[in-house]
């Protein structure tokens, strides 16, 4: 890469960074986050860490999570804060953007380019980044080994074979649907050996061979010493650095539970279109017109321009034509598995993304002057400049929005009024944070149990108790729980609060607690 190339990666690095870091605690954490959140303090103050194969995902995140606290002012669990999580997964949203270096001679330094703006401005990879979830760490790693598999390809370093089998194991510690990945890299590896072939009329090393798969990898060392790299990795994650020794048989184990749900066996069914209708054309009912089609429309000029039979802007055909075949068959795979979460949507329109830059590069070069490069350059600049602008809203001003095609059962801003509400409560009771707190719903209470995380004498149900009565109580409204009526005022419903989308929950308060409030808060006018 030269220096004005650099210089347009940091560029574009800086534009991820203003795009991801401003206002990254506006939005109230997701369930998912919360969840997320309570297993990163516990490791972080109890050294403690096990893998769970039937939820929660991979270790990576909670151990890449831990030298933000390290290094932070936070010295205890309440000083925590929506902030302080997210910059972990920012950091490696934009950090997709050095790793495109390693395919400055694949793809091209104007493709390059063009790729790092997109990733930099793609409301998709600007709102997950700014989410304390797996999957941007798993899109980072998934990077890195295809990068660092190019790499290898070209040089022949064993080095690079090891930094793509060490990328391999982080993609493994970090999501089950990593294996999606491996099986699109394999499909498209193989199948464009086979393209190859049939275009240039000479056999893949693997098929002109007696001893095929062996000769394929040749040498074979380096290709052993990758696996063995990207097994030793997960394990040591899986492992909690080999104190959980269960750890490895459970990794194994995941599969099963994560493959039910993947069936169907989930309410996260949804049809195959769902990813392409948040992604292109995304207009519901009194909202704003959502579309990344911009990035669809230039993907596909580079997935043509990838089968030419001559490079153009210093595209390699068999790096290209390896990322449609990666690309087409994660998306396919993706589009026809029952279980759909709109950020899984990530994994492939990385794909989409760099065979975008592909498309953007060579556009600008067929038309190299004259008026016809001045109004295709205005074209991109506007796309951009739209994006970006979507990239704001969908992250800040309507970040916990249903009209946001990536907002997907999150927590409203009722969610916040009912812990204050919670907490200025506490603040008058004689017993503080010590106060019993009782919550009860049916539907996931979740991220409840990490905002009211002070509170050390908390209890949980899905369904009323015996005795469901305790100085502040919350109850979900789909229970009817009538507390204040069945305990002929001694307790009484103080107000109804949004959780999420259509999970309401009722906060019934001791009377004399309510009382004791009530005396206390400010009058209108003081």
């Amino acid at each position: 890469m030269n220096r004005w190339s650099a210089l347009a990666l940091l560029l574009a690095f800086v534009t991820a960074l203003v795009l991801r870091c401003p206002q990254l605690g506006v939005r109230p954490l997701h369930n998912d986050e919360a969840v997320n959140a309570t297993k990163l303090v516990e490791l972080w103050q109890t050294g403690h860490y096990r893998y769970n194969p039937d939820e929660y995902h991979g270790p990576t995140l909670h151990y890449l999570a831990l030298p933000v606290l390290w290094f932070s002012p936070v010295r205890n669990s309440a000083d925590v804060s929506e902030t302080t999580l997210r910059v972990v997964t920012v950091g490696f949203g934009a950090g997709l953007i050095l790793l495109l270096v390693l395919m400055a001679d694949g793809l091209g330094r104007a493709a390059i380019g063009w790729s790092a703006v997109f990733i930099a401005v793609s409301p998709a990879m600007v709102f997950y980044s700014r989410y304390f979830i797996h999957e941007m760490l798993l899109v980072f790693f998934t990077m890195l080994t295809l990068a660092a598999g190019w790499r290898y390809a070209q040089s022949r370093q064993s080095g690079w074979a090891l930094v793509g089998g060490a990328g391999l194991g982080l993609m493994w510690a970090t999501k089950e649907t990593f294996v999606l990945s491996v099986v699109a890299a394999t499909v498209a590896l193989l199948t464009e050996r086979c393209w190859n072939h049939r275009a240039t009329g000479r056999q893949p090393r693997a098929i002109a061979t007696s001893n095929g798969i062996a000769k394929w990898v040749q040498p074979g060392k380096p290709a052993a010493a990758a696996l063995l790299v990207a097994f030793v990795v997960a394990q040591l994650f899986f492992s909690s650095f080999l104190t959980n020794l269960q750890g490895p048989m459970d990794s194994l184990r995941a599969f099963l539970p994560w493959l039910h749900r993947a069936g169907g066996a989930s309410p996260h069914h949804h049809p195959w279109s769902f990813y392409f209708e948040r992604l292109l054309w995304f207009h519901p009912a009194k909202s704003l017109v959502w579309s990344e089609a911009f990035l669809f429309m230039l993907a596909i000029l580079g997935a043509v321009a990838a089968f030419s039979t001559k490079p153009s802007a210093g595209v390699q055909p068999r790096l290209a034509r390896f990322l449609v075949f990666y690309t087409v068959t994660l998306t396919t795979i993706y589009s026809l598995l029952s279980y759909k979460t709109p950020w899984c949507l990530l994994n492939f329109w990385l794909g989409m993304i760099l065979l975008a830059g592909i498309g953007a590069a060579l556009l600008l070069q067929r038309y190299q002057s004259g008026w016809g490069r001045l109004l295709l350059g205005s074209v991109l600049v506007v796309g951009m400049i739209h994006l970006g602008w979507e990239a704001r809203l969908v992250s800040v001003d309507y970040a916990v929005s249903t009209g946001n095609p990536y907002v997907y059962a999150q927590t409203t801003f009722g969610c916040r009024d009912l812990v204050e509400r919670v907490n200025d409560l506490a603040s008058v009771a004689a017993t503080g944070s010590d106060t019993v707190l009782k919550v009860v719903s049916p539907e996931s209470y979740w991220p409840l149990p990490w905002y009211l995380r002070a509170f050390k004498h908390s209890g949980w149900w899905d369904q009323v108790p015996e005795n469901p009565y305790a100085p502040i109580v919350i109850v979900s409204a789909s229970l009817a729980a009538a507390l204040d009526d069945k305990s002929q005022k001694a307790y009484l419903m103080t107000g109804l609060y949004e959780l999420r989308p259509g999970v309401f929950m009722e906060l019934y308060v001791n009377r004399e607690l309510w009382e004791k409030f009530i005396a206390g808060a400010p009058r209108p006018g003081d």
